[in-house]
């Protein structure tokens, strides 16, 4: 067996970037857990469990790739070069067209750092694209992180600090769900919940975290604005605000001329605001550079109009920052803003009490719940100047400004040089959005793409991304794409948009390359750690990590003295510089080091030498409640809510929100085994009222239809829905060959491309945001309706002995209708009449498969007769020896995760004991019926105890023959003298590692196995011995539905057996994880709401009882953040 050693790095397939202990053997991921004691370590999700499918899936590129037939072919003619071609070739198209159009005509794009592994080379990419000097680079910011990062600045002039959430009076996630988006985050929310933290959760949906809340609010989607300023009137109706705060540290004193909506400043100190000081009847000048003194500040007009004259004689009339703000949040009463929401006036006011008795300890995040919407900057802006009420800024228990490592910044703006920043697209129509920051839309690239408007974009170069899914109106995508003169893109797999790609760069994983991160964020611990994480095994193939890319590309561009020769460990040394650490270091220190660096809060009252204070970074130095720059540009000075949408219409009555499937990142990862069985259809959810009237069901297909076109997802109903909304998952394209799921287009018949179907027309007029979670919609039936919701009565149609005590039953509907298509390897649950008694059984479907809605079913049961070891089977009985032509039964929609590849580019290898087979008949049949032209090379091992117990043995000849890449090879245990000699079986004895043909191993086929327990648990064992991958293994287990909690609940004993702990837990405790807790016992835990898994453990001994479903748990595993014990029961902890 080869030696495993444990690596302690870090994650950074997503924003969390968790602390992970990397098992590696044989220069193999083997696996991937929580690093204990990093501050980020409490837990992986199942994404970063997934790791060694992704570091290994067959489908990655490993080498640089050049297209060889035109742009828009069916086969680009892909061909290998080597990296030098490549980058000499990228090298000169890119100089040539800079130096004939200008740096603007090439366009970069450059894929999320916060739903990505980019994070380990944003900065090195961010600085290659300055110092070439385009604008122009699509990021997506405007429907990601641009209002939390960018607009929050325009109220506190830094992006929205994190979260103290463990020493919150009042936690409050608005529009944010981190257990499916930031794992780290929500164990720092569980963790301040334990402590006494209160939640608030503001979001259409009930996720786990609002299931968890003191108080949930489901506004209509974009009303977010609506509600800000409703509970920011209520709290100033009622004086719940830190009125120090806002007298001392906002802009909330300083006057404004009517007239002009400006400052009114003093003459003869140009840095001074003006404000009123009611006292003296007269305005005074207020140097932000100084701190306001509680005396003054107290003695300030918050209101009113008052008239002064000016040094040049002037009459001004003007009023407080204030008395705008007032007026602004005073236009939504609770009446009013009850009826824009959909809230009850009381929510609206008991969200008011939560936040006024929380004081200055609230701690909030939001997110794309609030920004993607097309009134975005304003609901940004509504929610940042309530907060600002709350007095709660970067307070403990607020949201906090963490001091972090010093380090030489090396992708400032800066880089930039000011001519061309102002040529980025979109920048005269929003000049204060994105593209001030050379983000552009997707949008504007096609534009200049198509039209040359305001001028020509030759090239693009894509650093990852797919935003002809991530994006809306790909049709328009295509075409521009289409029209490119060159395109690059560096990837791990081929996606939509890189198939129009000139060359393909093949990048690595995170596991294949050194990374150092500078800091994790969430909490002061985190903030301060630094950490080397080296490359833990070799790059696959010739993939490269992004930032070598950027290099090599710089020095061959000329730029190498700015990019240290090409040498990132040079970069990385520049970079720690000021903080006193080297790599060296860090090397020695595999689990990262921490700084001890002080965390001062409050830090706008910090005072320098010169006795100035820090203030905000601001024009105003202050929190701007009132914005003299948005107003200057044509923007709301404060916070306007304007609906968001044209939803409500009979056209399109309902709302469209788009989510992000937690087990996702954005458009990637469904080819992933471990994480399509999770969630293996693109879905939509319906409250069941919506779907009753809509004639849909749950498990059936709808049609999600817009002006744009329509899509078709899996229905499921979500009884806290509004009945007018529809909350769908993006990013759905990629095929899971191992679980025999399919791709899909990315528009038209076959897509189940949401955003396809949303308008890019309108905007946020500030930053470009769009109606991703409020788009006008509807939903209907699909054409071929035939899905049905629980039992539906059957008739058996046709019935026929397969072998001995083997039946075959076709079952077709009562009512005459059609039954939906299947996918192999699915099983039915039916309801039988037992001697008076309901009996349920599930069974594989053993027949064809159609791709249309088909007449009938078929399965296939084996007698279990009596043995001194199992009882026998009175359902298995009741179908070979009483069922009859005619007789009916009850049936379920199909299901199972058990599914099986029609198509596949490696061989497959099916392995079935005695009535194991019927889910390998499926595929078979399914392929004669329609598929053998695309199928795959298929192996059928077959096992069985003689020739009278081989089920489908003639059958299966007939298949072999039909099918030329099926190859059957069958195996009798008993057999006689004669089958022996007549060849019906190729090898006598029972199935053994002798078996496994070498060549299966060297060319990776999948495995799927079907059959006693006991011989798969052997197959397995003996498949992961010769090499096989554990996620190259495929079995069918059919899972025990959740027990009901019968047992009575009273206290239990749960003993630890590896640390040698016992306690006694209480049902007042709650849930295991919560009780170890109490009795101080720390076990591994993340999200602690249900998703991300982490708290799992084996249960030894005992039983307990799951407040959710875990179907894809090992059955002697429990959650422990969402168990309680029904006996005494033993953890393995």
């Amino acid at each position: 067996m080869p030696i495993t050693t444990s690596i302690p790095g870090y994650c950074t397939l997503c924003r969390s970037r968790c602390g992970t202990l990397n098992h590696v053997a044989n220069d193999r991921l083997i696996k991937v857990e929580a690093l204990e004691g990093h501050p980020t370590g409490r837990g992986t999700c199942a994404k970063g469990r997934a790791a060694p499918e992704l570091v290994d899936h067959p489908d990655r590129l490993l080498y640089p790739l050049k297209r060889t037939r035109p742009k828009g072919s069916d086969d680009p003619g892909w061909v290998r070069i080597g990296w030098d071609e490549a980058l000499d070739e990228i090298a000169s198209r890119l100089r040539e067209l800079r130096d004939r159009y200008g740096a603007e005509s090439v366009a970069f794009s450059v894929t999320t750092p916060s739903g990505t592994p980019m994070s380990d080379s944003i900065e090195w990419v961010e600085r290659f694209i300055r110092h070439f000097g385009s604008p122009n680079t699509i990021y997506g910011t405007e429907i990601c992180n641009w209002h939390k990062d960018v607009a929050h600045a325009f109220t506190f002039g830094s992006g929205m600090p994190n979260a103290d959430y463990a020493n919150a009076r009042l936690a409050i996630l608005w529009g944010h769900n981190p257990s499916h988006v930031w794992l780290s985050q929500a164990g720092e929310l569980g963790a301040g919940q334990q402590n006494g933290t209160r939640l608030l959760v503001i979001d259409p949906r009930e996720t786990a975290h609002a299931r968890q809340a003191d108080l949930w609010l489901a506004p209509h989607p974009g009303t977010d604005g609506a509600l800000a300023l409703a509970i920011a009137n209520q709290l100033l109706i009622s004086g719940h605000i830190d009125e120090d705060f806002v007298r001392r540290w906002s802009n909330a004193p300083f006057l404004v001329d009517d007239d002009t909506g400006r400052w009114v400043m003093d003459p003869q100190a140009p840095d001074c605001y003006l404000a009123w000081d009611l006292e003296r009847q007269t305005a005074v000048a207020i140097d932000t550079r100084k701190a306001i003194s509680q005396q003054q500040a107290e003695g300030l007009a918050l209101e009113g109009t008052r008239h002064i004259r000016l040094f040049d004689g002037s009459l001004v009339r003007c009023r407080p920052a204030m008395d705008h703000y007032r007026q602004a949040c005073a236009a939504w009463p609770l009446d009013r803003a009850a009826r824009e929401t959909g809230l009850s006036e009381n929510s609206i006011l008991k969200a008011t009490a939560l936040i006024a008795n929380a004081g200055q300890h609230v701690a909030y995040h939001g997110w794309t719940g609030i920004g993607q919407h097309i009134n975005a900057t304003q609901t940004e802006r509504a929610i940042a100047t309530l907060y600002a009420l709350t007095g709660s800024f970067d307070r403990p228990g607020g949201n906090r400004l963490w001091a972090t490592p010093a380090i030489n910044r090396i992708n400032d703006h800066s880089l930039l040089d000011e001519t061309q920043r102002a040529k980025a697209l979109g920048l005269d129509e929003r000049p204060l959005g994105p593209a001030a920051s050379g983000w552009v839309t997707a949008e504007a690239v096609y534009d200049a793409i198509e039209h040359r408007r305001p001028y020509p974009v030759k090239a693009l170069f894509g650093f990852g991304g797919n935003f002809l899914l991530s994006q809306p109106n790909p049709q328009q995508g295509e075409r521009a794409l289409r029209q490119l003169d060159f395109h690059v893109h560096c990837d791990l797999f081929h996606t939509p948009t890189n198939a129009f790609a000139d060359i393909l760069l093949p990048i690595n994983t995170p596991w294949e390359r050194d990374a150092l991160r500078t800091g994790f964020e969430i909490n002061a611990a985190a903030a301060c750690h630094m950490q080397f994480r080296p490359a833990m095994i070799s790059a696959r193939g010739e993939s490269r990590a992004d930032y070598q890319v950027a290099l090599d590309l710089a020095c061959r561009l000329g730029m190498a003295d700015d990019f240290f020769g090409g040498d990132i460990e040079k970069g990385w040394q520049h970079m720690l510089q000021p903080s006193g650490l080297d790599l060296e270091t860090l090397r020695r220190s595999p689990a990262g080091v921490s700084l001890p660096l002080t965390q001062s809060p409050r830090r706008h009252t910090h005072v320098d030498e010169q006795g100035n204070s820090r203030g905000f970074d601001t024009p105003t130095r202050r929190v701007e409640l009132y914005s003299q720059r948005l107003h200057d540009h044509g923007y709301p000075a404060v916070p306007r809510h304007l609906s968001p949408s044209t939803t409500g219409t009979s056209r399109w009555p309902m709302t469209l929100v788009t989510v992000k499937n937690g087990l996702y990142c954005h458009s990637q990862q469904r080819n992933l085994v471990s994480l399509r069985r999770r969630t293996p259809d693109p879905g939509m959810a319906l409250s069941p009222t919506t779907a009753k009237c809509k004639g849909l069901v749950e498990g059936g297909w709808g049609t999600l239809v817009s002006e744009h076109g329509e899509v078709t997802l899996r229905v499921a109903i979500d009884a806290s829905l509004r009945d007018n909304l529809v909350i769908a998952d993006y990013g759905w394209w990629q095929a899971c060959d191992d679980l025999g799921r399919s791709d899909y287009t990315l528009h038209g018949h076959g897509s189940a491309n949401i955003n396809a179907l949303i308008s890019s027309a309108r905007r946020d007029p500030l930053s470009g945001s769009l109606a991703l979670r409020s788009a006008p919609c509807d939903v209907r039936q699909t054409i071929q309706h035939t899905a049905w919701s629980g039992y539906r009565s059957m008739r058996i149609s046709e019935r026929r002995g397969e072998a001995e005590d083997t039946t075959s039953l076709w079952l077709e509907p009562v009512d005459g209708g059609l039954l939906p298509s299947y996918l192999p390897g699915q099983h039915v649950t039916l309801r039988f009449n037992v001697a008076g008694q309901e009996t349920v059984r599930s069974y594989s479907l053993s027949g064809a498969a159609h791709h249309q809605a088909q007449p009938t079913y078929r399965i296939t049961v084996k007698r279990i007769a009596e043995r001194d070891d199992q009882p026998a089977g009175v359902v298995s009985h009741l179908v070979n020896r009483e069922l009859n032509v005619g007789d009916r039964v009850d049936m379920q929609m199909p299901a199972g995760h058990f599914t099986l590849p029609r198509r596949h580019a490696r061989p497959v290898v099916l392995i079935a004991g005695g009535i194991g087979i019927t889910p390998f008949m499926s595929l078979l049949e399914s392929l004669a019926h329609s598929d053998a032209e695309h199928m795959p090379a298929i192996t059928l091992v077959y096992a069985n105890r003689n020739g009278r117990q081989h089920a489908f043995k003639r059958r299966l000849i007939q298949l072999a023959k039909k099918l030329p890449r099926l190859k059957v090879i069958n195996l009798y245990s008993e057999a006689s003298d004669a089958e022996a000699a007549s060849g019906d079986c190729q090898h006598i004895g029972h199935i053994s590692p002798d078996i496994l043909d070498p060549i299966w191993l060297t060319q990776r086929a999948r495995f799927y196995l079907c059959g006693p327990q006991a011989m798969m648990d052997d197959l397995r064992q003996w498949l992961e011995q010769c090499g096989v991958r554990p996620f190259e293994i495929f079995h069918e287990s059919f899972v025990t539905p959740r027990r009901e909690m019968k047992a009575p609940v009273r206290p239990r004993t749960v003993r630890l057996q590896r640390s040698k702990r016992e306690y006694l837990w209480q049902p007042a405790q709650g849930t295991l994880l919560e009780s170890a807790a109490a009795h101080g016992i720390e076990l591994p835990s993340g999200c602690r709401v249900g998703q991300c898994e982490s708290c799992a453990l084996s249960l030894i001994e005992g039983q307990v009882h799951s407040f959710v479903e875990t179907p894809f748990l090992d059955p002697h595993q429990c959650l422990t953040c969402q168990a309680i014990p029904l006996s005494d029961i033993v953890l393995d902890a």
